[in-house]
């Protein structure tokens, strides 16, 4: 039996990280196993010492596979490849990775580096196509931290359907169908708009998650007792940001301690604006908040623990969705449009078994047309979570042994699991996989549920150009969004 396993020469937090989100067997290399049956496939990410290299030369010569990333000290240690000519690569990311056979062997080179993007914390503002003039915009994470999680996933998959072996991962949802969160910023918002966005929740039994706002409240806490299959959850004392960990850190203490005092327990944590940084960093680490979620730190892509300052956060990262009805509405668009874009942006996510998480501001337009958007959630049966289920859920799936083995002569697949209910995401190629659970995992491939994603088609040059024209337009949102921003 071979191991469904990853070998890492470094484990840096970077590479833990995003191996978690991908969700598989990893470990560092172990010099005195045999490569070949321990580990599916290699990440080189550092230089290796002679004797590694000349088993690593070994194992490429017997099908072995290995990925290096960008400025690795490995890659001119190899002897000489040749140009991989066969390559039928459904995805879109033939311009960031690079392969190359060697003997049996395949090496994929990464043209950038994933932990130099995991550790990037830094953000800009983008826009996210929609209608010509109508694109919203919003402040987030410089890197697309999905796109980088789909890269490294599709070519760790390549580099085991190489070998003859399947790419088996814990599935991102404790259920078949993905995950659907619906977070709501309280920022100001009155009793009557609370009560509405709450009462529409209540009717499509959506649990959502209220980052409440606490200054704006703090004279009617007790209104949001009576919200049943809802989670209270911390935006702060005052809805403003600063660079000053003094500052941050009354404001998160001050906010927190209202909210105990009225009988709640916030487990998460929403920095106003969305804005992460080093005082934000440096304060969560004082607190045991079960997760943050800004998006400037990360958006859309899956639950992730951040690299700060070389080491990874304590704080589970959630991101979400960056654009809100009050992103669309400032590109003045009907609400009408809103509920297009978000019905869009929904099917788009689910025909990609995608987990989706939006949110609203009670006080913002557009609150009808959440009624569409949770109507098709439950058409399309999602997994209605709040963050702290999704937060428990993922760390349950971090800690979940997970011990995949696999028989290419006899076509066997084996499991070892300590959470026999969690579901398993088995691929024999890009474009279709299998889900199944831990328990049921000796069964033949076709018991299972077999999933054909439809890939979303990329934007044409004209469409790319759309978003990136006049940046000084983008520049000076950027400004008066600083200017306008409550500072503590």
């Amino acid at each position: 039996m071979n191991r469904i396993c990853i070998g890492i020469l470094d484990l840096t937090p970077g590479w833990q990280s995003l191996l978690d989100q991908i969700g598989i067997w990893y470990e560092e290399i172990s010099p005195t196993l045999n490569f070949e049956k321990s580990y599916s496939t290699i990440i080189i990410n550092g230089k290796p010492n002679p004797r590694l290299l000349k088993k690593l030369n070994v194992y490429l010569q017997s099908k072995g596979t290995i990925l290096v990333p960008k400025n690795a000290k490995s890659v001119r240690f190899f002897y000489e490849r040749t140009p991989h000519s066969a390559l039928v690569f459904p995805f879109h990311f033939n311009d960031s990775i690079q392969f190359s056979n060697m003997g049996e062997g395949l090496i994929a080179d990464l043209k950038f580096d994933p932990d130099e993007h995991l550790s990037n914390n830094h953000f800009s503002r983008q826009r996210f196509y929609f209608k010509p003039e109508k694109h919203p915009d919003e402040l987030v994470s410089t890197v697309n931290k999905e796109i980088l999680l789909d890269a490294v996933t599709t070519c760790l998959k390549h580099l085991h359907f190489h070998r003859g072996l399947p790419f088996v991962q814990k599935w991102h949802s404790p259920e078949i169908n993905p995950i659907f969160c619906f977070r709501v910023d309280s920022d100001w918002g009155d009793k009557d708009s609370m009560k509405n966005l709450y009462d529409l929740g209540s009717e499509f039994g959506i649990p959502m998650t209220w980052f409440l706002h606490v200054q704006a409240h703090e004279e009617w806490l007790d209104f949001f007792r009576d919200f049943e299959n809802q989670e209270i959850a911390l935006h702060g004392y005052e809805h403003g940001t600063s660079t000053s960990f003094e500052q941050v850190m009354n404001n998160i203490e001050r906010g927190k301690q209202l909210l105990i005092d009225s009988n709640y327990s916030p487990k998460g944590f929403c920095a106003p604006y969305g804005v992460w940084n080093d005082a934000l960093g440096n304060v969560l680490q004082s607190f045991d908040f079960e997760y943050s979620s800004e998006f400037t730190l990360g958006y859309d892509t899956l639950p992730f623990f951040p690299v700060f300052e070389n080491e990874l956060h304590p704080t589970l990262q959630i991101p979400i969705h960056p654009i809100c009805t009050g992103s669309l509405n400032r590109k003045n668009t009907s609400e009408p449009e809103m509920k297009e874009y978000f019905l869009q942006t929904l099917e788009k996510r689910t025909n990609q078994y995608r987990n989706t998480i939006f949110y609203h501001h009670p006080l913002q337009p557009g609150l009808d047309i959440w009624r569409d958007i949770f109507e098709q959630v439950n058409e399309k049966g999602l997994t209605k979570l709040t963050f702290f289920e999704h937060a428990t859920f993922w760390k349950e799936r971090i800690t979940t042994r997970f011990e995949p083995m696999f028989d290419p002569l006899k076509g066997v697949f084996h499991l070892e699991s300590s959470n026999k209910d969690m579901f398993v995401q088995l691929s024999l190629e890009h474009d279709t996989y299998y889900l199944l659970k831990a328990e049921k995992a000796d069964q033949p491939l076709d018991s299972f549920t077999k999933i054909t994603p439809v890939i979303a088609q990329e934007l044409n040059v004209e469409q790319k150009e759309e978003l990136t024209t006049h940046p000084l337009a983008l520049m000076k949102t950027s400004f008066l969004d600083w200017k306008n921003r409550k500072r503590l």
